[in-house]
């Protein structure tokens, strides 16, 4: 079977592609290494979201099974456990050829959409860090129930640390410590951190993590005054990011710009028929957020649309140009 479209991801940005390009009526396949559901499913699923419209908050995973129910409702096929290794243009048989450690398959279109490929969280490189991990010592978002009663210290000061801690504030004695001398976040969370009982403190960074056999303590010391302090921990949540691996896609010819695959406005890569949206695309003024992969993936999906299904009538690139002089018509999808 040749498939009108092969989305490799089936994350937000996937999986909003999947819904419109079966609105359209393309027979659609998605491809996950892992499960669908994307980094809300494995990276975020007990973490509450904020910030994606109607909500006023809503769990990472609940959110996740919501994008995933839908793409299958409207008869997109997931796999899952998909490891994608290759995706190469056959000009000759103008399709593209995508394999995965299982399987291989051709489509008339691809949609890049894997996040920014495998997650690595990022390390402190402190004393302990290593010895205590899985003893105390977690990265993200921190289990409320496992959090209940404890002491708790969360490390970083982006939105996922600001959120982890006002994520548990009613269950435990929460500490929050960031090196920087202003919290990174967003100003709704820094505000809430700030009205809350959370002890926040700026201008502190991590020396070491303590403790026989399970977290105790963690010794910090403010940079400014050179004071330290080891205060009494029974949880460290480390927030200080994620390390992309995109080895693989290094590999499908791709130009990129830096761990990210440039695209245009309408989500086209270099190679004719790929397209490209959510985390692992880039291109001027892009604002990294759960609503904007949205958006990316259904203008992806209208691009791949355009080009399956009437690539004789138009290019891409004619359809989205500027008018030569006012009032020139441009041409329209239909």
């Amino acid at each position: 079977m040749i498939w009108d479209v092969l989305i490799v991801g089936a994350g937000p940005a996937g999986l909003s592609a999947a819904l419109f390009t079966r609105m359209r009526r393309m027979s659609t396949l998605l491809l996950d290494t892992a499960v669908a559901g994307g980094q809300l499913a494995s990276l975020y699923p007990k973490k509450p979201v904020h910030d994606f419209p109607s909500y006023s908050y809503v769990m990472g995973d609940a959110l996740g099974r919501n994008f995933v129910d839908q793409a299958r409702h409207m008869g997109a096929e997931i796999r899952e456990g998909e490891h994608v290794t290759m995706i190469a243009r056959d000009e000759e048989a103008n399709v593209i050829r995508v394999t995965s450690r299982k399987d291989s398959y051709e489509a008339r279109s691809v949609l890049v959409a894997t996040g920014g490929g495998a997650f690595e969280p990022r390390k402190i490189g402190k004393p302990g860090e290593a010895e205590l991990r899985g003893r105390g010592v977690v990265y993200g978002m921190p289990d409320v129930e496992e959090s209940r009663g404890k002491r708790v210290l969360v490390i970083g000061g982006g939105d996922s640390a600001l959120e982890s801690a006002l994520s548990i504030k009613e269950s435990a004695d929460v500490t929050l410590i960031h090196m920087l001398d202003k919290w990174q976040g967003m100003d709704a969370y820094v505000e809430e951190i700030q009205e809350s009982k959370v002890r926040a403190l700026l201008d502190t960074e991590t020396v070491e993590i303590q403790g026989d056999g399970k977290v105790e303590s963690v010794l910090v010391k403010n940079k400014k005054s050179g004071e330290t302090e080891a205060i009494p921990i029974d949880l460290v949540s480390i927030n200080v990011g994620y390390l992309m691996d995109t080895k693989i896609v290094r590999q499908w010819g791709l130009t990129l710009e830096g761990n990210q695959i440039k695209v245009d406005n309408v989500m086209n890569t270099n190679v004719k028929g790929i397209f490209s949206c959510g985390d692992i695309a880039t291109y001027p003024g892009k604002y990294k957020l759960l609503i904007t992969a949205c958006s990316e993936g259904a203008a992806a999906a209208n691009t791949a649309y355009i080009y399956v299904k009437q690539p004789k009538k138009f290019t891409v690139g004619e359809l989205y140009a500027a008018p030569k002089e006012e009032g020139d018509a441009q041409p329209k999808a239909t």
